[in-house]
């Protein structure tokens, strides 16, 4: 499914998204991420092992919610399936994404490395905009 163009350009802007995923137990959990449409993608990234990979290698379909910081009556909701788990681009769409949050290229904690980066990629299969008509 292609974004509607009113929905792409809210997304360029950097709010943070929730992305929820299934455990394999089938049990809910969501996580504030960093995010940014890809093509006709939304590129999430994470750290290899965290809960939100392992709970998409058993469950792909997700639910990415982004709320307008400035009005957060305004929002977006895609459902989604992770139809990628990229670890060859991981440390460069962190990059990415930090540049577009921090204004800067990433800075790894100790418990990090750019060979554990990981990109989910997500293709969009529903969009809910109560507020771009």
């Amino acid at each position: 499914m292609a974004l509607p163009d009113s929905v792409k350009e809210f997304l360029q802007k950097p709010n943070l998204a929730v992305l929820a995923t299934i455990s394999p137990k089938g049990r809910p959990q969501a996580t504030p991420v960093w995010f940014m449409v890809d093509g006709d993608h939304i590129l999430v990234n994470t750290s290899r092992g965290r809960v939100k990979q392992r709970n998409v290698e058993a469950h792909p379909y997700v639910a990415v919610t982004v709320v307008d910081r400035d009005d957060p009556y305004r929002f977006v909701q895609i459902q989604g399936k992770v139809v990628k788990l990229d670890s060859q681009r991981g440390a460069q769409d962190i990059d990415r994404l930090s540049l577009r949050y921090r204004g800067r290229k990433y800075q790894y904690p100790p418990t990090d490395a750019p060979d554990r980066r990981v990109s989910l990629i997500i293709k969009p299969l529903k969009v809910y905009a109560p507020r771009f008509v």
